[in-house]
């Protein structure tokens, strides 16, 4: 019988440590994954973009969160056809993070193309105000409620900058407010893909956001751990909008899994990402 039962402790403890091997290992991936840098090119057809901005190119990167842009992410980023403009979509910092970290994110990110930027809601967890201050000092356009005409050879596309939903700094009249009276064709920068419910002019052709950060851990069959339904159904990448409350009104919805975490430094099935957004003319 104490045969037996040294047998069967050793049997307990081998399987015990063939788990935490597991574990561990499991562990070692989501980080590496975490840490990994994906540059996907994207081209969206746009209904009424006028013609000389047919194939112009926009660079998005959102939720930088813990994880800085580094010369070496730009210098990848570099063997791609250039860029227009950089959106930055949010969460380029979080509590904890040193605002000379941000500021060296951002200036290789200005390597790309100028910078464009709302904010998420991380960011309104920090000193919003120093943030602010750093980045018009080095030359980002704040667009949070606004919004910025762009020509090229004689036409015009907006771009509407909404403030971040969740923490109560959307207001999406002040955002079209410079666009109503002229704009056909506008570009919609926002932080959260919950911009969707609200009431977005009929000239709003695309939408671009992250947050979701793709569920981060999406488990299989289970998929996120930690998102909602919304946010389940409004995951990662394209999504075809039919407004209910504009007749007529379709546009694209874009969700990017975004560059840092948040929480944990971990992701699985959900790899971090930066995009090249080619616009094209619908036929």
């Amino acid at each position: 019988m104490k045969g037996l039962a040294t047998e069967i402790l050793l049997v307990v403890c081998a399987a015990i440590s063939g788990a935490g091997l597991i574990v561990m290992l499991l562990l070692l991936y989501m980080k590496k994954e975490a840490s990994s840098f994906t540059v996907t090119e994207e081209e969206v057809y746009v209904s009424d973009l006028p013609h000389p901005w047919d194939g112009v190119r926009l660079f998005l990167i959102t939720d930088l969160h813990r994880r800085p842009f580094t010369a070496e992410h730009a210098s990848v980023v570099g063997r791609y056809p250039s860029a227009e403009l950089v959106l930055l979509g949010g969460d380029i910092m979080e509590q904890g993070v040193a605002i000379e970290q941000v500021m060296s994110s951002v200036e290789q990110l200005r390597k790309i193309a100028p910078i464009v930027m709302v904010h998420g809601n991380h960011d309104h967890k920090c000193n919003t105000a120093q943030l602010d201050t750093e980045l018009i000092k080095a030359g980002v356009q704040m667009l949070d409620n606004t919004a910025v005409r762009f020509e090229k050879d004689g036409e015009s596309i907006w771009l509407c900058g909404i403030g971040d939903s969740s923490s109560g700094y959307a207001n999406v009249h002040l955002a079209f407010t410079p666009s109503n009276s002229e704009a056909s064709c506008a570009i919609v920068l926002a932080h959260d893909p919950v911009v969707i419910r609200e009431k977005l002019p009929s000239y709003v052709k695309l939408v671009l956001t992250g947050h979701t950060h793709g569920g981060q851990i999406r488990l299989p069959i289970y998929g996120p751990l930690r998102l909602n339904d919304f946010y389940r159904r409004y995951l990662s990448g394209w999504y075809e909008i039919n407004a209910t409350d504009v007749p007529n009104h379709v546009y694209q919805l874009f969700v990017s899994n975004g560059f840092g975490t948040s929480h944990v430094p971990l992701r699985w099935n959900a790899k971090p990402q930066c995009h090249f957004i080619t616009l094209r003319r619908s036929p």
